[in-house]
C-alpha cells in the first residue's frame, strides 16, 4: 500500500510500505480522510518532544485525525462489521495498569499514541487498529468524522470545568481546538461564549459556529470588551486553546471569583510568570486537560446531532501524496487555512 513515512526533519516520503496485518484484537480499516494537525507539523519538522527525547523512532507513519471503513476483522473483533464507518483514538493504553483501570489510559506509562508512538498512523491507505480504541461513526461524512479527535480535545476542558447555563465562557485562541470548544461550550448551555484571538478570519468562523461575541486582542481592549459582554460579571470559565505564554496575563485579567480554567495548549517549554495571589484569593480552579479520554462516544454524538460541526473548519482537501504541501498550507495558513484533509 501507499503511505507517508517521515524519515527525518522535513523528509516525508510517499512510498510503498507493507500492508498491515490485523491481529485477533485488531480491525483493518481503509482510510478515507485524515486531517493535518499542528502536531503533524512538529513531527514533520522533527521538533515534537516524542522525537527529541528519542521515544519516536523514524521512519514512521503519522496521522491521528482520521476516519475510514472496516474491511477486515480480527478473530475477537465481534463488535464490528464489515463496512462500518469508524474513527480511532489517539491514546492507546495498556488496559492493565492502575491508570488504565481508572479510565486514565491517556496517562498510561506504556501507552501508544497513534501516528508517532507504537501505533502506525493514518496518512496511509490502510491501518490495522486495536478494537478497544475504535468507534463507529455511521452517518457522518468521512471528513467530518476525521475531526472527532480534536472535538474530544475541546470537550475535555468543557467537562472538566463543568460548563453550565450559569457560566460566561471565554475561549482563548480561535484555532481548531478553540473553534470546537466554542461549539462544545454552547452544547453544554453556556450563558454566553466569548472567543478571543488575533485572526479576524478565524474569529468570524467562531461567530458562525455560535460565539456570542468575538474579541481581537490585537486591536481591542480585552478587559473592556469582556466587561461589556458580561454586564460587568467577567468570566466564569476559561478554555485556553492558544498554547502561547502571552495568553496567561489575558486569562488572569478577565476572571470572575471562583472561575475555572481548562488548559489544553502545549507551550513548548515556554515559561510564564504567575502571580498566584489572585488565584488563591478568588478561589480559582486550574485544570490540565490532555486529549479526550473516554469522550469519543459523546464527541461522535455531538456531531451526529448537529450540535458540533467540522464543515466550516475544513478549508482544503488534497490527495495523500501532497502531504508536504498540506503541511506548508497549514503552517502558513495559505488562503486562510484552518484544517487540511488528505484523502487517499
Amino acid at each position: 500500500m501507499k503511505a507517508i513515512r517521515i524519515h527525518g526533519p522535513k523528509d516525508a516520503r510517499y512510498e510503498e510500505v507493507p500492508m498491515p496485518k490485523p491481529g485477533p484484537d485488531d480491525v483493518l480499516v481503509r482510510i478515507r480522510a485524515t486531517g493535518i494537525c499542528a502536531t503533524d507539523i512538529e513531527l514533520y519538522d522533527g521538533t515534537m518532544f516524542y522525537i527529541t527525547n528519542g521515544m519516536t523512532r523514524r521512519p514512521f507513519i503519522p496521522g491521528h485525525e482520521w476516519s475510514g471503513d472496516v474491511i477486515e476483522l480480527g478473530a475477537n473483533a465481534l463488535e464490528f462489521s464489515l463496512g462500518d464507518r469508524v474513527v480511532g483514538e489517539c491514546s492507546i493504553g495498556c488496559r492493565q495498569c492502575a491508570y488504565c483501570r481508572r479510565g486514565w489510559y491517556h496517562l498510561c506509562p506504556d501507552r501508544g499514541e497513534t501516528g508517532f508512538l507504537k501505533q502506525a498512523g493514518a496518512f496511509a491507505e490502510y491501518v490495522a487498529f486495536p478494537r478497544f480504541f475504535l468507534h463507529k461513526c455511521d452517518g457522518l461524512a468521512y471528513d467530518s468524522a476525521a475531526f472527532i479527535e480534536p472535538t474530544g480535545v475541546a470537550l475535555n476542558p468543557t467537562r472538566q470545568t463543568r460548563v453550565s447555563p450559569e457560566d460566561y465562557v471565554a475561549v482563548m485562541g480561535p484555532g481548531p481546538i478553540g473553534l470546537f470548544a466554542v461549539q462544545t461550550a454552547k452544547a453544554y448551555g453556556a450563558r454566553k461564549v466569548i472567543l478571543a484571538g488575533r485572526s479576524d478570519g478565524r474569529l468570524a468562523v467562531g461567530k458562525q459556529l455560535g460565539a456570542d461575541a468575538t474579541i481581537n486582542v490585537k486591536t481591542e481592549n480585552l478587559v473592556e470588551k469582556v466587561r461589556e459582554a458580561t454586564a460587568g460579571h467577567m468570566i466564569d470559565v476559561v478554555i485556553e486553546a492558544a498554547g502561547k505564554k502571552e495568553v496567561w496575563p489575558d486569562i488572569v485579567s478577565i476572571l470572575a471569583p471562583r472561575a475555572r480554567i481548562g488548559m489544553t495548549g502545549l507551550f513548548a517549554g515556554a515559561k510564564c510568570e504567575v502571580d498566584f495571589d489572585p488565584l488563591v484569593v478568588n478561589e480559582v480552579q486550574l485544570f490540565g486537560c490532555l486529549g479526550g479520554p473516554s469522550l469519543w462516544p459523546e464527541a461522535i454524538s455531538l456531531h451526529q446531532s448537529g450540535k458540533v460541526t467540522a464543515a466550516p473548519l475544513i478549508t482544503h482537501r488534497l490527495p495523500l501524496a501532497d502531504f508536504a504541501k498540506g503541511i506548508e498550507i497549514s503552517r502558513n495558513r495559505v488562503q486562510n487555512a484552518i484544517k487540511v484533509v488528505l484523502q487517499p
